[in-house]
């Protein structure tokens, strides 16, 4: 229970007004130590609870040290998860002065730089921009006491890992170091950790690769793209087979894909809203709205809307393509099923989409049975001989041998710009 932690009454006010109870394991475990002031690495999963996890102890710490400046910063990899931070702070942080800046690309640097003038006592910035501003000194951070890094593994991929160093060794020499991520990696975050943190402990609470209960897994069969577009259709448009849904994001990994798919359900009347890196922020900040609200219940989109999002009373996840690995299909259908809600993922699977699921379902241990729809069933059926891994066997690659190999031979330009030209012998010329 929240009530059983040393947390200020305006705190537990709010907490108790955002329907919040009992405690994730998350919260139950990072919570008391970060309160501490250690330096700490977390791995949850997400949709574990792992921003209440660290925004809690970050205002109480606040509270009991008011300063005039500000003093602590979160970053995280994307825009939309900087909103999304936000809003949570701004909610735990009602009844009291903490003040919040979100500072990211995509907006006018402008007002970012009168809200850093106010020294907000948080701020929630991607490294890049908040990284500008520090250079051009619209701030300074030697009074920030505290630095969280949410979703780090993605800061690495991104190749964020150089600017966060470059921001910590400007915090002050007493700054608390809080690290979160969903896959933590040892010798990925070596370096990482060497640079920021300080003697940190480890908790390991729950894997990116354990199965979250609160999420059914199902794949269904495919025979092309032209096919999936038609499942996906009927899915969305009909209460069948148990796929029943108040909000549903689907997923495709390239964003020509995701204007097809809504093109589709456009011609055949269906109501959607679709959003990629193609569109601006703030275009993209009011169709998250009108989706968030339940204006439109049915959102396409590529990877950008895999991470960051948390939208109430979204329940069924659908990736019209295969994602391109298990940490990105982890991050896709982590959209549903958050805290103690439930929710379906649907997988379209062609022939050529098998081995690539089969190998995220044994990275994540997760069972993916075939759901099958008569109305909409595909003649591809599933392979007919699998390996005990579940893959199926490919065509084998004829040998090369001595006898079959041509030899190949380099042709240079140099060796045919004369050929049909015989070289005239030069003059020779008396002594």
């Amino acid at each position: 229970m929240f009530s059983s932690l040393l947390l200020d009454d305006s705190l537990l006010q709010a907490i108790e007004t955002l329907g919040f109870e009992k405690m994730t394991e998350v919260q139950s475990a990072a919570i008391p130590l970060a309160l501490t002031g250690k330096d700490l690495i977390v791995n949850a999963r997400t949709g574990s609870g792992k921003t209440l996890a660290y925004v809690i102890p970050m205002l109480q710490q606040i509270l009991d040290n008011p300063q005039s400046l500000s003093q602590a910063i979160i970053l995280a990899p994307t825009r939309d998860l900087c909103r999304q931070i936000n809003k949570q702070c701004s909610l735990l942080a009602q009844y009291t002065d903490i003040t919040t800046a979100v500072i990211i690309g995509g907006e006018d640097p402008k007002h970012q730089i009168k809200a850093l003038e106010k020294y907000p006592d948080i701020i929630i910035a991607t490294p890049g921009r908040l990284l500008e501003h520090v250079k051009r000194d619209v701030i300074i951070l030697d009074a920030i006491n505290i630095l969280l890094i949410d979703e780090a593994d993605r800061m690495l991929a991104m190749g964020f890992s150089k600017d966060v160093s470059l921001i910590s060794a400007q915090c002050s020499e007493e700054c608390q170091t809080i690290l979160y991520s969903a896959s933590f990696n040892q010798n990925k975050f070596e370096e990482l950790i060497e640079n920021i943190l300080f003697e940190p402990e480890v908790i390991m609470v729950d894997s990116a690769r354990e199965n979250n209960l609160n999420i059914k897994h199902k794949k269904i069969l495919s025979d092309n793209n032209k096919h999936k577009m038609k499942v996906c259709r009927f899915i969305v448009n009909h209460k069948y087979a148990g796929i029943t849904y108040q909000k549903a994001i689907i997923f495709a990994n390239k964003k020509e894909t995701v204007n097809q798919i809504y093109s589709d359900l456009q011609a055949n009347e269906i109501a959607a809203t679709y959003i990629h890196s193609d569109i601006d922020q703030d275009k993209r900040n009011q169709l998250l709205r009108s989706f968030r609200k339940g204006d439109i219940n049915v959102l396409i989109a590529t990877d950008v809307a895999s991470r960051g999002l948390d939208i109430p009373e979204l329940d069924l996840i659908i990736n019209l393509d295969v994602p391109r690995n298990g940490e990105d299909y982890m991050h896709r259908v982590g959209r549903t099923g958050r805290m103690f809600e439930h929710g379906l993922a649907l997988t379209l699977v062609n022939a050529n989409d098998w081995n690539k699921m089969i190998s995220i379902e044994n990275f994540l241990q997760i069972a993916c049975p075939i759901l099958k729809i008569p109305a909409i069933a595909a003649n591809f059926s599933g392979p007919d001989n699998l390996k005990s891994s579940g893959k199926s066997y490919g065509k084998k690659r004829k040998k090369v041998t001595k006898e079959n190999k041509k030899k190949k031979t380099k042709i240079r330009s140099r060796n045919k710009k004369n050929i049909g030209k015989r070289r005239q012998p030069s003059e020779k010329t008396a002594d």
